[in-house]
């Protein structure tokens, strides 16, 4: 009697060491279908009251505490004013959820500029791949020479240089997103 309760014991124990690896497997697939993968980002949207379309690019980096770090390198195609390009960090606790970090950028039309701030989102999964995005942002911007003076300077007198612009330029951008 002994022998057969050691021997229930023993394949029980066996049984949960041959399902363990099943479990283990499920779970890992589990967090792979959750897990910050790179992801390109497309949207349109008004920067202070200039609509622009974006793309961009992101891929996780690394983790700080329970937070993943992932770089987005973008361009925004401001109308009027030209190209932008981008650079955020993005910290989220996963890849559906709420978002946002730094945020720098430089103009690279006219006379160029540059830009400043952070960035702020939600973004969620319609599909395994495909999601949407809705963004906020505000930032310092300089526009380098962007208004020259109007009125025709004296006789005689030099004429006045071109002026900067500078301006806290809040935005709201809304797109999608794919994961690889």
């Amino acid at each position: 009697m002994r022998n057969l309760k050691l021997s229930s014991r023993a394949a029980a124990l066996a049984g949960l060491l041959l399902t363990a690896p099943l479990a283990t497997a499920q779970s890992a697939a589990n967090d792979a279908s959750t897990a910050e993968r790179p992801t390109v980002w497309a949207g349109l949207g008004l920067e202070t009251i200039v609509p622009f379309g974006s793309l961009g690019v992101s891929a996780p980096v690394g983790r700080v505490g329970t937070l993943t770090v992932a770089p987005r390198l973008g361009v925004d195609a401001l109308l009027l004013l030209g190209p932008v390009v981008s650079a955020d960090v993005l910290f989220s606790g996963a890849d559906v959820g709420l978002y946002g970090g730094p945020s720098a950028g430089l103009f690279v039309a006219g006379q160029g500029g540059w830009r400043v701030g952070g960035v702020g989102g939600y973004r969620s999964r319609t599909r395994p791949d495909l999601g949407f995005f809705v963004e906020g942002g505000l930032r310092y911007t300089v526009l380098r020479d962007a208004f020259t003076g109007f009125v025709a300077p004296p006789p005689g007198q030099p004429s006045e240089p071109p002026h900067d612009v500078t301006l806290m330029s809040p935005s709201l951008r809304l797109g999608v997103t794919y994961r690889f």
